[in-house]
């Protein structure tokens, strides 16, 4: 028997134990080895009544009863017990799946005789560890099953219950899984009072495969490993109550499972952004939190973060779940004794107009790892870019913007124009006679050419030192580098290619002139960097990224395929034997037409047929002739009329699909920018230019003053009529920047500064039109637009 511990700890411990085995158990063991193949199901069912129990027992090292009377002086003998009165484990199991309690009548009896336990190797499921109080759980009828009571008073009289109840799946797959798990994912209250009530572990933890948040195949569900998490995930609130209040052992809110995940984290992670998901996890979510802010003390439960160092905001913001994000960043609680749990608090109203304080803390980047921050560079999310437009980051983001984003990126574009246009005269200008390097004869233009020239190669390599920081720092993913960071990438290959140009340029060779030439027109396409700094032209851009990612990409690896097969056929039918030495005339009448000669001769005639300028004159004494026709006009069904067509139909349907998000797709482009141009700024200009203000918004769940760093967000709300608000003040407006600007002069730099703001917003909220795939059609353009 198995030495019964006497702590309170939560999970079941055991010292060393032996099992009784008998003739039955030895029985039991053997079943299998007539079909045992040495191999077990990796992935075997939680249960089925379809499949049965496996019988490939591993080896288990117990004491033999038999073994007892031989011993001297010892005066055990081994139970006497009739055959229809054994219980193996397929009986107590095939019991269990019918409720046939009277089955199990004598189970207690049999226990005691034998000395045997429930949780013996010989009554699991090898594959899995299931015992019979799980296969029980996995049985019911009505809600209940009959022989659950017989099987916890046996294991009680037997002095296991803890092990017993809390004996868990041993499988990878299911590992950790047990009753309670079990009774909570059956949704019945009431067994899960009878498992508390018998010495269940509330903090059991559910951590194999199958519970698991990442998978290479097939199907899972991760809920946060603990029964509390599965109740909140499932939507089981009088279970979640009955966890956290009962006469036993109740649930710790900041429980952590494997990942370091609370309950707050698994509900986010279990958010899909559907409507009736999220108007579940938001409500469960905020029951759990006022919960916690009822402990003594109260429990900060939004500030834990998981192993990773994700706060639940900052998980939500990294995985892309928009609308249980958006609701933790816009939550607003009006009951007074929660008032304190809110990030959002409505300073004044007028009409539909809101003024609303915004709670910044861990949001902005003045704190380290700040939901900014997870979003633009941290995460890997497809949709992070309908974060980015959410309030307050919207305003937030547009006021760091005009206050000194827009100064820093406007003289960087100023210095980078500069910079491509001494890079263009100093290319256009280069010596033409001669081999590099080229002296200087002290003239003034070789003088101007030597600045130039060094100009360039800093600039390049300045360009090129920042790009290894960036990719070192930021280390992008694929994804992010096709969604925000393929600049980047250009700018990395203008250096790289520049640089080579000068190293070839000192070695002496002509071959700079091209990687040069190449490296100016980079540095030109990358001017449209700079077109993120305005509205119009950044959408456009993105307009243009995306359809080169997602149309032409695609063309082009379909047209090559063409191309080259196409081009390779030609070649191989116009071969022909070598022209005899002498026959002058032949060869030269011979050779009129298009030549077709060589692979890379035919790819450029068949591009001409491509864009429309092709010759269909050649070779009129091919011995083929009439099929090479065949192929040439085959060609320019395929590629000019098939695929050039289809490469413009998908390009408009593109612009139209993305013409309402490339918007958000610029303001995501442009956050990076204003976040990366941040990061250079000395501390004390952080600090002088941070947005918001110190406010006290109320008192906290300790009834000590509650100060916030809030941002002020002026918001058009026609739906929140007849709301009750936080505060109401008599005069609506932001009265300490109407203060200020009585004091202004209105001629001077703070009113232009002020005019420039108030058109920068004004194109901030104009709407964005689609483009139209058929211009002449003004009624279908209006509809898009």
């Amino acid at each position: 028997m198995s030495d019964s511990d006497s702590d309170d700890s939560d999970s079941p411990k055991r010292g060393f134990s032996l099992e009784v085995h008998d003739n039955d158990t030895l029985a039991a063991f053997n079943k299998g080895d007539q079909i045992n193949d040495g191999k077990k199901d990796k992935k075997p069912p939680m249960d089925s009544s379809h499949q049965k129990e496996s019988d490939k027992f591993d080896v288990t090292i117990g004491i033999n009863i038999d073994f007892l009377p031989q011993i001297k002086g010892n005066g055990t003998k081994p139970p006497d017990i009739d055959p229809s009165d054994v219980y193996t484990r397929d009986r107590i199991f095939s019991a269990v799946a019918k409720d046939d309690a009277e089955d199990l009548a004598g189970l207690q009896e049999y226990l005691q005789k034998t000395m045997k336990l429930l949780t013996n190797t010989e009554f699991k499921d090898p594959d899995t560890g299931k015992t019979c109080l799980l296969k029980a759980m996995w049985n019911l009828k009505n809600g209940m099953n009959e022989t659950i009571p017989i099987l916890l008073e046996a294991a009680k009289k037997s002095k296991n219950l803890k092990e017993f109840v809390n004996a868990a799946y041993s499988n990878a797959y299911y590992k950790g899984q047990t009753a309670l798990h079990i009774a909570i994912e059956k949704r019945n209250l009431n067994l899960v009072k009878l498992l508390m009530k018998n010495e269940a572990d509330v903090h059991a933890k559910a951590d194999g495969i199958f519970f698991q948040k990442k998978k290479k195949k097939g199907v899972s569900f991760y809920f946060g490993e603990l029964p509390l998490s599965l109740a909140a995930c499932t939507n089981q609130p009088d279970i979640v109550n009955y966890l956290l209040n009962n006469p036993y052992k109740n649930a710790h809110l900041a429980e952590r499972d494997t990942h370091g995940n609370t309950v707050l984290h698994a509900l986010v992670l279990v958010a899909d952004d559907t409507e009736e998901n999220t108007k579940m996890v938001t409500k469960m979510y905020d029951d759990i939190l006022k919960k916690s802010s009822k402990l003594n003390p109260p429990v900060k439960l939004e500030e834990l973060a998981n192993w990773d160092g994700l706060t639940p905001i900052k998980l939500a913001a990294k995985m892309g779940k928009v609308e249980i994000f958006k609701h933790i960043l816009q939550r607003e609680v009006t009951e007074p004794e929660y008032n304190h749990l809110s990030r959002k608090f409505t300073e004044w109203t007028y009409g539909p107009v809101h003024t609303s304080l915004y709670d910044l803390s861990s949001v902005d980047t003045f704190e380290q790892d700040s939901v900014l921050e997870t979003i633009v560079f941290k995460s890997h999310a497809e949709n992070r870019h309908k974060m980015i437009i959410l309030e307050p980051i919207n305003q937030l983001l547009q006021e760091k913007w005009d206050t000194f984003a827009s100064k820093i990126f406007y003289l960087k574009f100023l210095i980078y124009f500069l910079y491509m246009i001494i890079f263009t005269v100093t290319a256009y200008n280069r010596p033409l006679e001669g081999k590099p390097p080229f002296p200087v004869e002290g003239t003034s233009s070789d003088s101007l050419r030597l600045i130039g020239e060094i100009i360039i190669m800093f600039g390049g390599v300045y360009i090129f030192i920042c790009q290894i920081v960036y990719f070192w720092k930021r280390r992008p993913t694929l994804h992010v580098l096709m969604m925000d960071g393929y600049f980047e990438v250009l700018f990395f290959l203008q250096s790289a290619i520049l640089l080579c140009s000068g190293l070839a340029y000192l070695a002496g060779s002509e071959q700079y002139v091209p990687l040069m030439v190449f490296a100016l027109v980079i540095g030109w396409v990358n001017m449209l960097f700079y077109t993120r700094g305005f509205q119009q032209t950044g959408i456009y851009s993105v307009m243009i990224q995306k359809t080169i990612l997602r149309d032409m990409l695609r063309f082009l690896l379909v047209y090559l395929v063409f191309l080259l097969g196409f081009a390779a056929a030609l070649v191989t039918l116009t071969g022909e034997a070598p022209q005899k030495a002498g026959n002058e005339t032949d060869a030269s009448q011979s050779g009129t037409g298009t030549s077709y000669s060589g692979l890379y001769s035919t790819s450029l005639e068949l591009f001409k047929f491509t864009i429309g300028m092709g010759d269909l004159e050649f070779n009129e004494n091919l011995k083929f002739k009439h099929f090479f026709m065949f192929l040439l006009i085959l060609y320019v069904v395929l590629t000019y009329i098939l695929l050039l067509n289809m490469l413009i139909a998908l390009m408009s349907e593109t612009v139209n699909k993305i013409s309402n998000e490339s918007k958000s797709v610029w303001k995501l482009q442009r956050a990076t920018t204003i976040l990366d141009i941040e990061r250079f700024l000395p501390r004390c200009l952080r600090k002088k230019w941070r947005s918001g203000h110190l406010l006290s918004v109320g008192r906290t769940a300790e009834g000590k003053p509650d100060e916030r760093w809030c941002f002020r967000v002026e918001e058009m709300l026609w739906g929140a009529w007849g709301r009750d608000v936080y505060n109401l003040d008599e005069e609506p407006g932001d009265k300490k920047e109407a203060k200020e600007a009585t004091y202004k002069s209105p001629k001077g730099w703070s009113h232009w500064v002020t005019k420039a703001r108030e058109k920068a917003r004004e194109e901030e909220q104009m709407p964005l039109n689609a483009v139209s795939t058929t211009p002449s059609d003004d009624k279908t353009f209006d509809q898009i637009a």
